[in-house]
């Protein structure tokens, strides 16, 4: 065997080994690493719920509160305070019971400054609190010092529990006559709670459990009461009967302070009014046996406890701890699974690289056994030289010939585009020159009837024409370079009406109805004027002949301003354009008309001038018949820069025509060769 074969095969097994020594490290720490992440999570959502639980409390509190400290200041009250009189209690007597029925509290009552009953809402009930005096209730105490008093015990004569706010009544504002006192009861928010999933608990200021969701919890002590305490507290019954036995701590302790604590609580006995009269509640010692059920039967909990500062009350939730045991497990499992997964990659990876190695060492062996065999045939290499040698020499010889040939293409290249510049030198002049003809016609009858004025206009139009037939063989002095700046802004309907009015003048119209829709305040666009009247006029002349075989010919121009553009829509009413004909109506040379009637260089040039302006043109058929060409060209805005001064500036135009694929920007060629040669 090969020895990084034996290197490698001995990594594997110690990577295997370790695998197998690390797997209970890696599953003990991620439980751990995960048990303080949960009790993190389960700490801020405890937080969250205790909040919840509180505001719930605090609103049941507060929904009362109000009654006393408002009837403190009723007139039938203050009344009642001064002169004590039976008519006035009696009627004070039905306005409690009325409103005590109203606003859902338990019990609603006035006493006087010595703390007898006068007035009570239950007055006419058995456990009436007429007659009966409370002064020794720390919420009279408290309202007697001037204070609103907040109390919770049960009841003297009810013997149900409740919480009682208290308010001083003051009838001249200053002398004390007398306590006005409400109590609500809980036992709703007592059913609501334990129709809940969660066990909450709320103690007193003595850390008795006096609201809670399980029923077996309620009036127990959290940590058990001092026996020097135990005599007061039951003589005062603010808990009624109830022996007041320690919550069933098997184990751990209650939190003292905004952390989380595990304790362990046993099943408990459930007391009720039944059974507190029937004597079963009576505390005992429980024997060995009960004991030990008790600790098999202990169910942990997670707590957390919030304190409720204005009543001297804290509220605990307890979260079930096999939550956090089975997520704890489920991240022991995951964190193991992980560990046998990584491991046992590397273990592949390794048996791969002990592969790897050997195919090395074979080729290692194949290749100085190669470089024997080259030793033996040097001599046939070097004769193998000489001949690439030649080979060489005659590539060289080839590459040579091969520029000699592209040099001559380029030359020829030139003399295509001399061609093609001056098919459209033709096309360009034979317009003007038939309009010249005409317009001098046309002068010589006027100058003949006397109409100078017309034979004005008409010289001078033909001097306009003769002066852009001068432009344009002036491209041939410029066929080398591009001219600058050579669109600028333009007023599109002056252009546009000159094309209408040579067109008129012309007589390629015919007989055709030009309908001509203006649109006022329309923008200045980015063009050259003379060009642009030279895309007008190549257009219309296109529809006057596709109409001019109809019976009411009828050519249409529409101006439209859109998203920073400008579109100009030209439409005939013919017969419209193939649709095969569609993809390759701008291509140089293409054209649909008789022999002789045109070069095909027309709507290729209004292709050409107008990508040079930033624009584009496409053409497409009606739906009503005949066919439309809209020309879009760039808006020219005003901006106004930082000293004061406006520019302008030009939207930008995409070019949605097509089939064209030829790019006249950045070219090196004067603007005339880019209309003769872009599609």
């Amino acid at each position: 065997m090969l020895k990084t074969s034996i290197s490698a095969k001995r990594s594997a097994r110690l990577v295997l080994a370790g695998m197998l020594i690390l797997l209970p490290v890696t599953v003990w720490l991620t439980t751990e690493l995960w048990r303080e992440t949960r009790l993190v999570e389960i700490t801020e959502d405890g937080r969250n719920k205790l909040e919840l639980y509180r505001s719930n409390l605090q609103g049941a509190i507060k929904e009362h509160e109000y009654l006393p400290i408002t009837l403190a200041s009723d007139k039938r009250i203050l009344d009642l305070a001064l002169h004590s009189s039976p008519s006035d209690a009696a009627e004070v007597n039905l306005y409690l019971e009325k409103l005590a029925a109203d606003s859902g509290a338990s019990d609603i009552y006035f006493m006087d400054r010595n703390g007898t009953t006068i007035a009570a809402s239950n007055w006419n009930s058995d456990a009436s609190f007429v007659g009966r005096n409370f002064a020794f209730r720390p919420y009279f105490k408290q309202a007697e010092a001037g204070l609103t008093g907040h109390y919770f015990a049960f009841g003297i004569t009810s013997n149900v529990p409740g919480y009682y706010i208290s308010h001083p009544v003051r009838p001249n504002g200053a002398a004390f006559e007398g306590v006005m006192v409400v109590k609500t009861h809980l036992e709703t928010l007592v059913q609501r709670w334990a129709r809940g999933n969660e066990n909450v608990l709320v103690t007193d200021e003595n850390g008795i459990v006096i609201i809670t969701s399980r029923p077996e919890w309620r009036f127990r002590a959290l940590t058990g009461i001092p026996p020097e305490d135990r005599p007061e507290l039951m003589l005062s019954r603010k808990y009624g009967e109830y022996p007041l036995d320690p919550m069933p701590v098997h184990q751990g302790e209650w939190p003292g302070d905004d952390g989380i604590s595990i304790l362990s609580l046993a099943p408990a006995q459930v007391i009720t009014p039944k059974t507190l009269q029937s004597g079963q509640a009576a505390t005992a010692k429980p024997d060995a046996e009960a004991s030990g059920k008790a600790k098999n039967d202990a169910k942990p909990y997670l707590v957390i406890r919030s304190p409720l500062p204005k009543q001297g009350w804290n509220i605990y939730l307890l979260t079930d701890k096999a939550v956090l045991d089975q997520s704890i497990l489920t991240a022991g499992f995951i964190g193991g699974a992980m560990h046998i997964i990584i491991m046992g990659t590397i273990f592949v990876l390794l048996q791969r690289r002990r592969a790897m190695l050997e195919q090395i060492e074979i080729r290692d062996w194949s290749q100085r056994e190669l470089e024997r065999q080259v030793r033996l045939r040097t001599a046939d290499l070097m004769s193998t030289n000489l001949r690439l040698a030649e080979e060489i020499s005659e590539r060289r010889r080839t590459e040579d010939a091969l520029r000699t040939a592209q040099a001559e293409l380029v030359q020829a290249g030139k003399l295509a585009a001399l061609g093609q510049m001056s098919a459209g030198i033709a096309h360009e002049i034979n317009q003007p020159l038939t309009a010249i003809r005409s317009y001098a016609e046309n002068a010589l009858k006027f100058i003949a009837r006397g109409n100078d004025e017309t034979a004005s206009r008409n010289l001078g139009r033909i001097s306009e024409l003769t002066e852009r037939m001068g432009r344009i063989t002036n491209h041939l002095k410029t066929f080398a370079r591009r001219p600058k700046h050579d669109a600028h802004p333009v007023q599109l309907a002056e252009p546009l009406e000159k094309a209408i009015d040579l067109l008129r003048e012309t007589g390629r119209a015919g007989l055709a109805d030009i309908r001509y829709q203006a649109l006022e305040n329309l923008p200045k666009v980015t063009a050259e004027e003379n060009q642009l009247e030279q895309v007008f006029l190549n257009i219309l002349s296109n529809a006057a002949d596709a109409c001019r075989d109809e019976e009411f010919p009828e050519i249409g121009i529409m101006l439209e301003e859109k998203d920073g553009r400008v579109l100009v829509a030209i439409t005939d009413n013919g017969p419209g354009i193939l649709p095969e004909n569609l993809p390759k109506l701008f291509d140089p040379f293409f054209t649909t008309k008789p022999f002789g009637d045109g070069l095909g260089l027309g709507l290729s040039i209004c292709y050409g001038i107008m990508r040079s302006f930033g624009g584009t043109i496409r053409a497409e058929n009606r739906p009503i018949g005949g066919a439309c060409f809209t020309i879009e060209l760039r808006c020219i805005e005003q901006v106004s820069g930082h000293d004061g001064t406006s520019t302008s500036t030009s939207s930008p135009m995409p070019d949605t025509t097509s089939g064209q694929t030829a790019e006249t920007e950045g070219a090196e060629t004067d603007l005339l060769v880019h209309r003769m040669i872009a599609p």
